[in-house]
């Protein structure tokens, strides 16, 4: 799969700061690297994937997406 753009919410990037502690900036740096990239489940008939990759600081990050074309609309992200 190959994702051009990402984009997310500010309801999502909200839940990702307070609740998982991670910071928007940080996302792009993991697409911005090439993350490694799975399908995951479906989820109300959508296909949810899985990214994963390294910070610039070098944090683990997991981050649940749907594909709209290349772009990968973020629904979540935590560190592991």
């Amino acid at each position: 799969m190959k994702i051009d753009d990402w984009q997310a919410s500010p309801a999502a990037r909200r839940h990702m700061r307070v609740k998982h502690g991670v910071e928007w900036g940080e996302v792009d740096e993991v697409f911005e690297a090439g993350p490694t990239i799975r399908r995951g489940r479906l989820v109300r008939g959508q296909q949810r994937y899985m990214a994963e990759g390294r910070t610039a600081g070098g944090r683990r990050l997991r981050i649940i997406f749907r594909a709209s074309g290349r772009t990968a609309v973020v629904i979540t992200a935590w560190a592991l």
